[in-house]
């Protein structure tokens, strides 16, 4: 009988005990700033790769339609900051705004994770984003290349406290500040959140600059509302444009000879190293780098058809 019992404890043991052993699956939120640019689509691809990868972790997306929308993206944080939540990764589309919001995310515990745009405060684990200085200065020494270093330029921005764009603007003006100071910024506005209301801001631009040699946008939304203003008013290919990002719209325009430049980023890179920061911060895992820069490239039409970029600029390919 004593020999039955303990074979009895053995075998449910050993049925039980795996069970206690294996980790529960950790619930991570990716908060992007809008859900109206293909930029997001690309992003989540590579989030995707790496929660399959990891496969023990369950993902929630879920984003404000605009990236002026912070009230949005304020409340949507606030609805995830609750217990069984183990990370949050938020792409701030305010840097200051976000910042308390945020600090009571991880006082419940939550690691965060900013992706993409910065955020003031130190509470987040880790940032995952482009070099966003350097990429506005690539588009800036591009720009100076296309004007032979002189002339005039307009400078289209998205919303205010956008860190991200924000740099990128900055990075541009510095470059031809210290490389080509024979080229003016004549204007320089953040234009809204969206592609029409960037189109709006760039008609207003170029009615009253119509004889600006240069244009420089620092988003996919603006950069398509500028090409679309530019056609409205018939200077689409007689205006230098360098742009950021891509879309389908946008490709069309760089092989049409109305946008001379676009540099592009690589979001699936920034969403992928994203979650496998929450991850190992879920897990607490010791933080090597807290900053983590992606790459930026310039595409034009000499490599705009190449296997390197195609893979950056297509969604599900």
């Amino acid at each position: 009988m004593k020999k039955l019992f303990a074979f009895l404890l053995i075998a449910i043991a050993a049925v039980f005990l795996p069970c206690q052993a294996e980790e529960k699956p950790l619930q991570l939120v990716f908060i992007p700033k809008s859900s109206d640019q293909v930029f997001w689509d690309l992003m989540r691809e590579g989030v995707a790769r790496a929660v399959r990868e990891d496969g023990n972790a369950k993902l929630t997306w879920r984003g404000p339609a605009h990236n002026d929308d912070t009230d949005s993206q304020i409340r949507i944080l606030q609805a995830y900051t609750q217990p069984g939540v183990d990370a949050i990764l938020i792409t701030p589309t305010d840097r200051a705004r976000l910042v308390k919001p945020i600090q009571a995310a991880t006082a419940l515990g939550i690691k965060v994770i900013v992706v993409d745009s910065a955020l003031d405060g130190n509470y987040h684990v880790n940032m995952v984003a482009t070099d966003n200085v350097r990429g506005g200065r690539l588009a800036a020494r591009h720009m100076a290349e296309l004007l032979n270093n002189q002339g005039t330029v307009l400078v289209l921005r998205t919303v205010a406290g956008s860190a991200s764009t924000d740099e990128r603007a900055e990075g541009f003006k510095a470059y031809l500040k210290e490389n080509a100071p024979k080229i003016s910024v004549v204007a320089d506005v953040h234009g809204g959140g969206s592609t029409g209301k960037a189109r709006h801001a760039a008609l207003d631009l170029l009615q009253k600059h119509s004889a600006v040699n240069g244009v420089f946008a620092v988003n996919e939304s603006s950069t398509d509302g500028m090409l679309r203003a530019l056609r409205d008013k018939g200077l689409a290919g007689k205006v230098q444009f360098v742009g950021f990002d891509s879309t389908d719209l946008l490709i069309q325009g760089l092989e049409q000879q109305e946008i001379q430049g676009l540099v592009i980023q690589n979001p699936q890179q920034m969403g992928y190293l994203g979650v496998k920061a929450a991850l190992a911060a879920a897990r607490n895992a010791p933080v090597k780098d807290k900053t983590i820069f992606t790459d930026t490239t310039l595409l034009t039409r000499s490599n705009v058809r190449s296997a390197e970029i195609k893979k950056l600029i297509c969604v599900r390919c």
